[in-house]
């Protein structure tokens, strides 16, 4: 619940410096000029931060989650070896005990 006033409170001070810097700027991108609204460049800006950032914490959670599947699997390996080597061979049993 924190994270999200949180984020409603900087979504709203962004939103509050775009509208006041709504002038006009050059953009120059290579070759390409550009005038276009301040208010574009702060709102793009933010937009592409906040995509960025989305980006990551997907891969870190599909990093974590293929970590956590292969752990198991690992131990499993590891503790099927070393029980076959615990375990001596039995001994074949006639009967005459």
């Amino acid at each position: 619940m924190f994270v999200l006033i949180l984020s409603l409170i900087c979504s709203l001070l962004i939103a509050v410096f775009a509208i006041q810097n709504a002038g006009l700027v050059t953009i120059q991108l290579f070759w390409v000029t550009r005038d276009v609204p301040l208010v574009l460049v702060i709102l793009g800006s933010t937009f592409a931060g906040a995509l960025v950032m989305l980006l990551l914490a997907i891969w870190r959670e599909l990093r974590l989650k293929l970590k956590s599947k292969q752990q198991p699997i690992e131990q499993c390996q590891k503790s099927d070896s070393a029980g076959q080597q615990a375990i001596s061979p039995l001994k074949p049993t006639d009967g005459a005990e």
